[in-house]
């Protein structure tokens, strides 16, 4: 992931489905939560690439369990 974050592009949703499904393979819920805040970050000043994201991997999400950074409230930080 460190590597897909140094390029200069935003991740397309199927790779961070498959990043997310390996963190909670791992159960590693903090490095998922981590990789939607770099994906945010990279998403940069574009206000409309993180909430498509976040609305195509919604499903992912609510499979996984896993929370937004907003949804746990720590995008305020």
């Amino acid at each position: 992931m460190n590597t897909l974050v140094g390029y200069d592009l935003v991740p397309e949703p199927k790779i961070l489905e498959a990043a997310l499904r390996a963190c909670r393979r791992l159960d590693d819920l903090a490095s998922a939560i981590r990789i939607l805040e770099a994906v945010k970050h990279k998403a940069g000043p574009n206000k409309e690439i993180y909430p498509y994201l976040i609305q195509e991997l919604q499903p992912i999400l609510n499979e996984l369990g896993i929370s937004t950074p907003e949804e746990l409230g720590i995008d305020k930080l």
